[in-house]
């Protein structure tokens, strides 16, 4: 966290500042795109178990505070 800090992206609580928000977004974008190929090669099948399997490391992120 120190070094997401440093770069203004945290406050000292924790939380996205703007720019960490902006940064969020913009990553979250270009994983979204970059993503979108393989997930049009798999069946809904295949998606549902993709997304439940990645449930738990969600939560985890969540609950250690990365929004």
């Amino acid at each position: 966290m120190d070094g997401l800090r440093d770069r203004g992206l945290v406050d000292v609580g924790g939380r996205f500042t703007d720019a960490g928000r902006e940064i969020k977004h913009r990553i979250e974008a270009l994983t979204d795109e970059l993503a979108a190929p393989p997930y049009d090669a798999l069946s809904p099948a295949e998606v549902d178990e993709l997304v439940a399997e990645l449930e738990p490391i969600a939560a985890t992120l969540l609950a250690a505070g990365s929004q």
